[in-house]
């Protein structure tokens, strides 16, 4: 089945999430997660240094990342199609991504 995760969906953490909406929850999560910050698995989450960069430069770069978390961290499902869609009010930039469990 195919669904599309949105960056600038807000839905807080459901802890009693099963199944598919388990899978979405924790893609959300792996997005949202920068590298570093989960002690005992530094490599997990999305690299910090790419808010440095050129925009065109880091959309790309954020766009490989989610590919390699999501594929890395959540096998249960397969990236079908990443795209960038905008920066925010707040300097975000903000994605959807859509995958196919």
């Amino acid at each position: 089945m195919e669904y599309i995760i949105d960056t600038t969906d807000t839905t807080p953490l459901d802890w009693n999430a099963a199944d598919n909406d388990r899978i979405l929850q924790n893609i959300k999560n792996l997005m949202r997660t920068c590298r570093y910050s989960v002690g005992y698995d530094r490599t997990r989450g999305i690299d910090p240094s790419i808010v440095d960069r050129p925009l065109n430069e880091a959309a790309m770069l954020y766009t490989a990342e989610i590919y390699r978390v999501i594929e890395l961290y959540e096998p249960r499902v397969t990236v079908e199609k990443v795209k960038f869609t905008e920066v925010d009010d707040e300097g975000n930039m903000q994605f959807q991504v859509v995958i196919e469990i």
